[in-house]
């Protein structure tokens, strides 16, 4: 077994080749799903709904993150830039892709945020 690499080039090289490769899947995965089993584009580029993640909710393309998650970190006071070091592999045009859905959807998001909060005692 080889050791790890501890080096940060070494790391962010290997990250960079594990994030083309998962972008490769996900295109491979998108050629081979059947048409109707494919993600409901919105008028906005970065956000879609995929129905078998979250049961449609609205989220990033490419990944599983809920508007609404973007919109939590933002009514905390971060910034879009601030958002993306919390989510590194969000990209800012994303983020505010996502404020600018929410600001035309509220109440469907809002209803989402109401449904998903987690009662703390």
């Amino acid at each position: 077994m080889t050791e790890p690499a501890t080096d940060t080039p070494t790391i962010y090289t290997r990250l960079n080749a594990i994030e083309k490769e998962i972008h490769e899947l996900r295109e491979l995965i998108r050629a081979a799903a059947p048409k109707d089993a494919l993600a409901k584009p919105t008028e906005y580029p970065h956000i879609e709904r995929v129905p078998d993640i979250l049961s449609g909710e609205p989220i990033i393309k490419g990944t599983r993150t809920p508007v609404r998650a973007i919109v939590e970190h933002w009514r905390f006071g971060q910034a879009p830039e601030e958002i993306i070091r919390h989510l590194p592999y969000l990209r800012l045009a994303q983020v505010f892709d996502a404020l600018a859905y929410y600001d035309d959807h509220r109440e469907e998001i809002d209803h989402y945020i109401e449904i998903n909060q987690v009662l703390v005692e």
